[in-house]
């Protein structure tokens, strides 16, 4: 099946997270991601800080397969990738200690999880 991206940073995503195996350890987790990401931009995942903050617990690392909005407020430290953060979001987790890191510096990190 052949796959058209508009948006350059999704064609980014699909092209590292394909080339992962299924044998990785957390490959299950990685190639979920990839399903998540691959629905349409309206069907995308969004999700609100205080679920962030309510299912994580200090030092989680985790992955959003969509974008991060600023509704609720986090209170511990985590390391996060998403899609995209609305500026909101992004201000708010830097503010409590977060860490907003990208793709390829989440893929080697241990216990990732997917929030959504």
């Amino acid at each position: 099946m052949k796959l058209h991206f508009e948006r350059t940073d999704i064609k980014e995503w699909n092209g590292i997270l394909s080339s992962l195996s299924a044998d990785q350890k957390q490959g299950k987790v990685w190639s979920r991601v990839n399903e998540l990401l691959l629905v349409p931009s309206r069907e995308r995942i969004s999700v609100n800080i205080y679920k962030i903050n309510k299912n994580t617990k200090e030092g989680d690392v985790i992955v959003v397969p969509g974008k991060v909005l600023s509704t609720g407020e986090m209170d511990h430290k985590i390391s996060i990738a998403a899609l995209e953060y609305s500026a909101a979001a992004a201000e708010k987790m830097k503010k409590s200690g977060c860490s907003l890191m990208d793709l390829k510096s989440i893929i080697g990190q241990k216990r990732v999880s997917i929030i959504r």
